[in-house]
């Protein structure tokens, strides 16, 4: 094909991607731009069950690296090239910020690694700030003297948080259910409780509406009305279900929201 042909191809071939938006730490979409799209010779960490059974999937924090690549496009115009198109109907395209290729610099972050096409960064520039900075050297200390311990730690920039005080990701998801499952559980016992009250007849001990509400409001309100219907306990009376039927509406919007948020990424 005669080079005029050629490059004539390739600037069809490119686009300007307006607005990027990420799921993850390997794929973007376009504002202007239909469908998703995933970057050249790179993989990152999936989001938490995305990882198909059997499939080699890359160790490492998704949601970092999510936010290292809306770092790197953040308020920019991408010049992105498309060079395949995976087994999902996804493009694959190659993409720039100015001057800086963005699978190189997720790479060089140390958030992705090069997987499924042959990428050279060796010329490609990176940002400053895509180059993970080494930790401080600290200086060896003659034997005989004595070690005096700093005034002040300093933390390098990119030293991780102690596990204990970070939880995201899995471990936040696994934190949730367990909350939940708890709050259900009182939530179902607090109205058989009541239940077995009334129909005792211990008007003096019986649990108030407000506390049943209550619980329901703070995540039991499945249980509420699962125990509601079981054990045919205040489902005549309508300012209560009224009273129910707005806290489950108020839960479902925020599920809602929540999967919205981590489905657009």
């Amino acid at each position: 094909m005669p080079l005029p042909m050629i490059a004539l191809a390739a600037a069809a071939a490119s686009f300007a991607c307006e607005g990027p938006t990420h799921h993850d730490g390997d794929n973007l979409r376009c504002a202007n731009v239909p469908g998703a799209m995933r970057l050249q010779g790179i993989d990152a960490p999936e989001m938490p069950g995305a990882c198909r059974p059997g499939r080699r999937c890359v160790d490492g924090d998704p949601f970092a690296a999510r936010d290292q690549l809306r770092r790197l496009t953040r308020g920019k115009t991408l010049r992105c090239t498309q060079e395949d198109t995976d087994n999902y109907g996804r493009a694959i395209v190659n993409c720039t910020a100015g001057q800086v290729n963005i699978s190189c610099a997720m790479i060089a972050s140390g958030h992705a690694v090069p997987r499924y096409a042959p990428l050279d960064c060796a010329d490609q520039m990176l940002e400053p700030q895509a180059v993970q900075r080494r930790p401080p050297q600290t200086a060896a200390v003659p034997d005989g003297v004595p070690a005096r311990l700093p005034e002040r730690v300093i933390v390098p920039p990119d030293t991780p948080a102690p596990a204990l005080l970070v939880i995201h990701g899995p471990g936040l998801t696994l934190l949730l259910v367990l909350c939940l499952a708890l709050i259900n559980a009182v939530t179902w016992a607090m109205f058989a409780m009541d239940k077995r009250r009334a129909v005792a007849g211990r008007s003096r001990e019986r649990i108030s509406e407000a506390s049943l509400l209550g619980w329901a409001a703070v995540g039991g309100s499945p249980a509420a009305w699962h125990a509601m219907h079981r054990l045919r306990h205040k489902s005549s009376k309508d300012s209560f279900k009224q009273s129910l039927v707005l806290i489950t509406g108020v839960h479902g919007g925020i599920v809602l929201g929540g999967l919205y948020w981590w489905l657009m990424g």
